[in-house]
């Protein structure tokens, strides 16, 4: 995970691949983290939990979102929090 301290890019961090259609990147601080993910029509990913507060800003396209028993379709421009 690539530790942040001052500037830089996107294009500069490794994108690590989760599955066939899922990449991401992390960024961390000492304390906090960014992850950019890149999710390609027909990925899914399992329910699953975090032990912090997780902010959800959907760049582009559209996908279906579920926050405990809410569901959404998120599309460009919506964001989400847990």
């Amino acid at each position: 995970m690539a530790t942040l301290k001052g500037f830089g890019s996107l294009a500069a961090i490794s994108a690590e691949k989760m599955t066939d259609k899922i990449t991401r990147r992390i960024v961390a601080g000492e304390k906090s983290m960014a992850v950019w993910v890149d999710i390609k029509a027909g990925a899914h990913a399992a329910a699953h939990s975090h032990p912090h507060e997780q902010i959800v800003w959907m760049i582009k396209g559209k996908m279906d979102f579920r926050i405990g028993s809410d569901r959404r379709v998120l599309k460009a421009g919506d964001v989400a929090g847990a």
